[in-house]
């Protein structure tokens, strides 16, 4: 068991369950005793309390969150920084993350990605204007309320801009599907690095896919720093034009090319909402600064220089990297000059070479306007091109279908990057779009029939489940798009299969480790009956280990679902000790059995020729594993240890551990008793009976091994019975 659950942190956190587990913490649920509320409390791992860099991490976290007050951003309430513990209290979130979200449903609206994305960025930009970066958004991070609102959590690896514009040792810490490119590359990193993971997020909820995917880490984390990503109305063509546009401008590979605040991009996805045919221009545009000013881009550093005093305890947790900033700094100092001053004889060589280049391809007797340069056309409008160049060029014009470039937009070109004549024909292939073909009506067909069809039609279909009064279990509710839209080819089709009637069909949820409580309030609110039965196992006490019905089937409503609890501890058993009689026994002997020298079970043999050569049992209760030790006595005296036995209750056996004292029996036994042994006392108690159910063994003084033994199923109360006859 956990040895955090049921502990009580300052005399007021009370933890009462585990509900996540992270990296270097893990976060518990826990009530404030003193506020009376419920709070949710991440404590450091205890294998990473003496890592100082992981120390400073975790505080670091706390420092963050705790300069941040907005309605997007969850609450800090309490930090503890101790030799023992590390924890901090923060606010509890009664919700699922994006994660969970997007595992449910795959691809969302694009109404429902931008209302999440517009909170997750004010939320950023909050975060940015006291100049903190996140360095960690990915869906994980996300919280959902039930009425949508947005939580952005964990600052784990956030860290003061005006302090530190890089990441130093934290080259790739956080999910590689969404970091950015320069992240990946352990450069410097701004708030522009958190545009670009919530611009990953946002591709993600629109297409159901991440951007970039492989076999491992460093795989996913050079496509991010080399590719571009599918554009998303390939994927999805649904997806409006303008609104691809933001999420790949914000995907920008270059942080310079980038949306340059979360403000900016917040801007434009309020312009697409008023007018979603609206054309920002990004695919084509040009970047902002070359590749040498996008490396040496100053971070958001010099905003917060007035701020000094909010701070003056940071040397706390970044003293150790303060010498290696200046020593950084120093460097740069020198470095930067003598890269600037290599970039410009770089660019004055090049300049040198293309324009002998030029001058040498030319013909000295053509005059200079005489000559066009065919730029890349493919990407751009038909029409504007021809506008553009209908006096120097000549274009014969092709068409075909698209799903990557929409209608006019040009696909191929016969010459590109050249310098012709003016005049000049250049053939181009222009899109005509997707083809589009009618969607056909396969409501209250059955799933394999519309599946069928749909590929036929030349669509890719894809099922939902969903509960109907009208249509049979089986068969087609309804369709997206709807029947009779023209859709493109080769897209995805969204069919809903019925399970009939929502009123008489529950799904039966995951119950297996959930707490009693737990398990029976969360089938109340699936209008599911239980039955409780209660499971004899050391471990797991108080929680589920089994439940009747399978996770994920479905059941008629009010179905009882028995849940299966572990009590914690191992129930007492009955157990038969089969203790041999050595041939030759004769008159009365009594059998005692005894646990740490104190007597728990007897039996009194009357007449031992009767089972002389077998054994008799001894019936003994208790729970796992112990020592027994028989005694024997005659009308001649008692013979001590004359037996010992090790007892598995779980198992029912008795092995015999050490030497059976039979001879020694024997020789306390006359062959005919002289004189009757002496009568019990009396008593209101039942006269004695003979053992009834000996378990035959031809030799008994030569037993050594494990005798099996099974529960009493009735002979116990006889040695009980005859105690007093002794």
């Amino acid at each position: 068991m956990d040895s955090n659950i049921g502990r009580k942190l300052d005399g007021r956190y009370e933890i009462t369950e585990l509900i996540g587990v992270g990296g270097m913490a893990d976060v518990y649920k826990a009530t404030d005793v003193m506020e009376n509320r419920t709070v949710a409390v991440k404590i450091l791992k205890a294998e990473y309390s003496e890592n100082e860099e992981f120390l400073r991490r975790f505080r670091n976290e706390s420092k963050a969150i705790a300069v941040l007050s907005h309605p997007n951003i969850v609450k800090i309430y309490d930090v503890g920084f101790t030799d023992e513990i590390q924890f901090i209290v923060m606010e509890y979130i009664d919700g699922i993350t994006l994660k969970e979200l997007l595992e449910q449903q795959g691809v969302l609206r694009w109404k429902d990605a931008l209302k999440f994305v517009t909170q997750i960025l004010k939320a950023l930009q909050h975060a940015h204007d006291k100049g903190i970066v996140h360095r960690d958004i990915k869906p994980q991070n996300i919280m959902l309320f039930p009425d949508g609102t947005i939580k952005v959590m964990d600052f784990g690896i956030a860290r003061f801009s005006r302090i530190d514009g890089k990441t130093l040792s934290d080259k790739t810490i956080g999910s590689v599907h969404y970091i950015s490119p320069e992240q990946a590359k352990g450069e410097m990193t701004d708030e522009r690095s958190d545009i670009y993971s919530v611009g990953v997020m946002l591709y993600e909820m629109l297409t159901g896919r991440k951007p970039f995917d492989g076999e491992n880490p460093v795989a996913i984390a050079v496509k991010h720093m080399q590719e571009t990503p599918v554009a998303p109305r390939e994927i999805m063509p649904s997806i409006p034009e303008s609104l691809e546009e933001i999420v790949l401008h914000a995907m920008e590979r270059s942080p310079s090319r980038r949306y340059q605040s979360a403000a900016e991009m917040i801007n434009d996805i309020s312009a697409f909402k008023v007018n979603p045919s609206i054309v920002f221009g990004y695919r084509h545009a040009e970047p902002v600064q070359d590749a040498a000013s996008t490396r040496f881009f100053k971070p958001v550093v010099d905003d917060y220089d007035d701020d000094e005093d909010e701070y003056e305890d940071d040397d706390e947790y970044y003293d150790d990297e303060d010498d290696d900033d200046d020593e950084e700094e120093k460097k740069r100092s020198y470095i930067i000059p003598i890269l600037l001053a290599v970039t410009v004889a770089v660019v004055v060589i090049a300049a040198i070479v293309i324009a002998y280049s030029v001058i040498k391809n030319f013909d000295p007797k053509e005059t200079h306007s005489d000559n066009v340069v065919v730029q890349n056309f493919v990407g751009q409008n038909y029409q504007r091109v021809r506008q553009e160049y209908s006096e120097k060029l000549i274009f014969t014009v092709s068409e075909e279908w698209s799903t990557v470039y929409p209608e006019g937009v040009i696909i191929k070109q016969s010459v590109t990057n050249k310098t012709v004549r003016q005049g000049t024909t250049i053939e181009l292939v222009i899109s005509k779009g997707p083809r589009m073909i009618e969607i056909p009506d396969l409501v209250k067909k059955t799933q394999s029939v519309a599946e069928s069809e749909l590929k036929s039609a030349g669509f890719v279909p894809k099922t939902k489940d969903e509960f109907s009064d009208d249509v049979p279990e089986g068969m087609v509710t309804k369709m997206e798009p709807a029947p009779g839209t023209m859709y493109a080819a080769g897209a995805d089709v969204t069919i809903f299969i019925s399970r009939g009637p929502i009123e008489t069909q529950v799904r039966v949820p995951d119950l297996v480790g959930m707490t009693q409580e737990k398990a029976i309030k969360l089938l109340k609110e699936n209008k599911l009956a239980f039955v409780i039965s209660e499971v004899a196992q050391e471990e797991n006490k108080g929680k589920v280990i089994e439940q009747s019905n399978p996770e994920g089937s479905y059941v008629p409503k009010g179905t009882e679902i028995t849940i299966y609890v572990s009590t914690g501890e191992v129930a007492e058993s009955d157990l038969r000790i089969p203790v041999p009689i050595p041939s030759g026994a004769t008159g009365l002997i009594k059998l005692r059995a005894l646990r740490d020298g104190t007597e728990i079970a007897s039996l009194i043999i009357e007449d031992a020729e009767a089972v002389a050569g077998r054994t008799a049992n001894v019936t003994v209760r208790g729970k796992k594993t112990e020592t027994i030790v028989i005694y024997a006595a005659t009308n001649k005296g008692e013979i001590k240890n004359y037996a010992t036995f090790e007892v598995d209750y779980s198992e029912g056996k008795a092995t015999v551990s050490g030497g059976i004292k039979t001879q020694e029996l024997l020789d306390k036994i006359t062959t005919k008793a002289t004189e009757p042994p002496p009568p019990p006392p009396e008593s209101s108690e039942p006269e004695p009976v003979s053992q009834p159910d000996p378990v035959s063994q031809p030799d008994p003084a030569s037993q050594a091994g494990p005798v099996d033994s099974q529960p009493d199923q009735g002979g116990e109360g006889q040695g009980d019975d005859n105690q007093g006859g002794n």
